[in-house]
């Protein structure tokens, strides 16, 4: 139409307000963790342990800057004298403490030199939650050092270290860098803005949990069999080996087995008749098992 001009309208739709913001954290012991989850809930002490001898999943809530906030604090890995399988049932109560699910895993590990053992701790974390958890996990590594310019830090990590580069990618890209000695609130609006998702309806489910649950005994199962069928073959050919050894050292030794020579030569004969036997048989079994495979 003349005279008439036409105008663009945008239409913004906001996310759906968020009742509370479920975060788990994970992640070994003394890197901060529940230090971190005690700076979130307003530089409490929820989460200082009285009872170092007792690691359980607590659970506590605040609010910040209006948005009401829940914190699950796991108990730590890698602790001497803990049983893992039992930390991890311990850890699992952390989904039922933060129902109908956690929005977001922190997964926190103090910055610096990415190792073998911060590597097991993501595996234990997808061991125990499923791959799927890794959707809705950041990293957050803590630190003390105000002065440094920490992302740059991170950034050339990442070009340095194929492991740490590894621990970002299956995180999706998702870190963030935490002062422990900061105890500002300047500090935790930042973070809860990044971790915060688009609608209260994203979050790690109860069934996800028990999916994982489902994916790790079907992983076990394979396990399990090849050990023992590996643990009966060791039995059974070292058995024929120390066999022929002991007739082999009967015949070298003349017939007199209580002669210290024929005990010498049985056992020497013994020893590698099994493990020649043993080793024959392995490899047949290799052999076997790649055949069926194919």
């Amino acid at each position: 139409m003349d005279g008439c001009t036409a105008v663009e309208t945008k239409v913004l739709i906001d996310p759906q307000p968020m009742d509370d913001l479920r975060i788990v954290l994970f992640g070994k012991t003394w890197v901060g963790k529940s230090t971190l989850g005690n700076i979130i809930m307003g530089n409490t002490e929820t989460f200082t342990s009285k009872d170092s001898s007792k690691d359980r999943t607590q659970k506590s809530h605040s609010t910040v800057e209006g948005q009401k906030v829940v914190v699950v604090d796991t108990p730590g890995l890698f602790k001497p004298g803990n049983h893992e399988d039992e930390l991890v049932n311990e850890i699992k109560r952390s989904i039922d403490l933060a129902s109908p699910g956690p929005h977001v895993f922190l997964l926190v590990l103090r910055f610096g030199m990415i190792t073998s053992e911060e590597l097991k701790v993501l595996e234990v974390f997808v061991r125990t939650f499923g791959r799927r958890a890794l959707a809705y996990t950041t990293v957050v590594f803590t630190h003390r050092n105000e002065d440094e310019e920490y992302e740059a830090n991170i950034q050339e990590a990442m070009i340095e270290s194929k492991d740490f580069r590894e621990l970002i990618e299956q995180s999706q890209w998702r870190y963030f860098a935490f002062n422990i000695k900061d105890k500002s609130p300047a500090q935790v609006t930042e973070l809860l803005k990044k971790i915060t998702p688009m609608g209260k309806d994203y979050f790690y489910t109860p069934e996800m949990l028990q999916e994982a649950g489902k994916l790790e005994e079907q992983d076990e199962k394979p396990k399990t069999a090849e050990t023992t069928g590996r643990r009966a073959l060791l039995e059974r050919t070292g058995l024929v080996g120390i066999i022929l050894g002991s007739v082999g050292g009967y015949v070298l030794g003349g017939g007199e087995l209580t002669s210290t020579s024929g005990a010498l030569l049985g056992a020497l004969g013994g020893s590698v008749l099994s493990m020649g036997t043993t080793a024959l048989a392995m490899k047949a079994k290799m052999l076997t098992d790649k055949c069926c495979k194919k």
